[in-house]
């Protein structure tokens, strides 16, 4: 019997607005098989899924935090990994959990070579992991989206409530000025994607919802101590704020490795418009500083849907320019 734990440290930083725990667990993988870390970094990961650029929401009591959660993880890692020739395997939670022991011995085979394994969520919390350590002994797994402070755990590996996906090589990029280029033209079908099964919507449409839920009575129900602000609110106005600032090295480098891409200033004009708007709504009381006594009233309610409103707008020019 052993155990072994793969000593990673942390490796996202909220406070540098990495907010999207794909990008870090992607980084970190990369990194451990040999890549280029400059190269295979957060940002460039969060571009890639479009985390970086694409709004979400959903009135669904889940943490619709950006496109790599809400999307399901065979088709998001399809995309994601298909634009880089990243080759991997993906088991399904449905698929494992009927025979967990020799997935178990899979997961030990890769943590004893350095390897950690990318984990994706499928129950409320369906953000992306990685699973770091296992003991014979316990049959626990510690997972980490980066940050052991506040979002690492040891759980027993077949109370795992994730899909599996095994990667053992680096990608093979034949051309990074193709994959910018891709990673760039593929935004407007990302905002303008159908909304899932469980009510998440994106893009303009994803703004919109959310305006029409602010003044049509989602929030009429909730009480001070039913309100969860950070679910139910901050977490689109994180989204907001991240999205109008982060992807900018991503734009610019997208740029350097494209200069045909003569659109890209115009587009990040936008995406300052869109930081614009969001100090609007703190203004209002309908950023992080908001509160369900502020949406209970009508009249300011009403000014912050509004204003979400022009968020809309914009996201409405950013398809344009792109396309």
């Amino acid at each position: 019997m052993c155990t072994k734990k793969l000593e990673l440290g942390q490796f996202i930083h909220w406070d540098w607005g990495q907010n999207y725990p794909f990008g870090a667990c992607m980084a970190k993988l990369m990194e451990c098989l040999g890549g280029d870390t400059t190269l295979f970094t957060y940002d460039f990961f969060a571009g890639l899924a479009g985390d970086d650029f694409v709004m979400c929401y959903g009135n669904n009591e889940h943490f619709n935090d950006c496109v790599s959660v809400c999307t399901d993880s065979a088709s998001f890692l399809a995309r994601v990994c298909g634009m880089i020739g990243l080759e991997y395997q993906l088991i399904t939670h449905s698929v494992w959990t009927k025979t967990p022991k020799p997935y178990f011995e899979l997961l030990k085979h890769y943590i004893d070579r350095g390897i950690p394994v990318l984990s994706a969520g499928t129950l409320e919390n369906r953000n992306y992991d990685l699973i770091i350590s296992y003991d014979d002994t316990t049959m626990k797994c510690h997972i980490s989206c980066g940050d052991d402070v506040q979002y690492g755990e040891d759980i027993l590996f077949h109370e795992l409530k994730c899909d599996l996906i095994f990667i053992n090589q680096l990608p093979i990029i034949s051309s990074l000025a193709d994959v910018y280029r891709q990673a760039v033209m593929q935004i407007p079908a990302l905002m303008t994607a159908k909304p899932t099964k469980d009510g998440v919507y994106f893009g303009a449409e994803a703004y919109q919802k959310w305006a029409e839920d602010t003044v049509n009575g989602r929030y009429d129900s909730y009480t001070a101590e039913t309100f969860d602000a950070w679910k139910h609110w901050h977490i689109y106005i994180c989204n907001l704020a991240t999205n109008a600032r982060h992807g900018t090295n991503f734009l610019h480098q997208a740029q350097e490795q494209n200069p045909d891409m003569t659109f890209i200033p115009e587009l990040l004009s936008l995406l300052d418009e869109n930081t614009a708007v969001w100090n609007e709504l703190e203004a209002l009381g309908g950023g992080f500083n908001c509160t369900i006594d502020t949406l209970h009233d009508h009249k300011k309610a009403e000014n912050i849907a509004n204003t979400i409103l022009k968020l809309k707008k914009s996201n409405e020019k950013i398809i344009h320019l792109i396309r």
